[in-house]
């Protein structure tokens, strides 16, 4: 499927043009999750500044496992990194 405007799109990209201000997040708390082999990690990293930079009221949190690729917990979901990054994400869900 294509988008006009490419991978600049804001619902592909939401710090792309004409994306509305991410201090409109429709939640309470985000956890952005980074991988240091990830050919888009940079991409995680600026949205995650962008957010704590936008006013928003939120909670938001960041987490990188610096040895891994793209969806690493997807390719090898039994993995050492892959069960750390869950558990990661359960307990950002469930802490109130």
């Amino acid at each position: 499927m294509a988008y006009p405007g490419g991978v600049d799109n804001p619902m592909l990209n939401p710090m792309g043009p004409g994306a509305p201000s991410l201090a409109g997040l429709g939640c309470r708390k985000a956890l952005v999750c980074v991988a240091g082999k990830d050919n888009l990690r940079e991409r995680g990293v600026r949205y995650y500044e962008s957010v704590k930079k936008s006013g928003w009221e939120g909670k938001i949190e960041f987490y990188e496992e610096e040895e891994e690729d793209h969806v690493y917990h997807i390719h090898h979901p039994q993995s050492q990194n892959s069960r750390k990054m869950i558990k990661r994400l359960a307990t950002f869900l469930l802490d109130e």
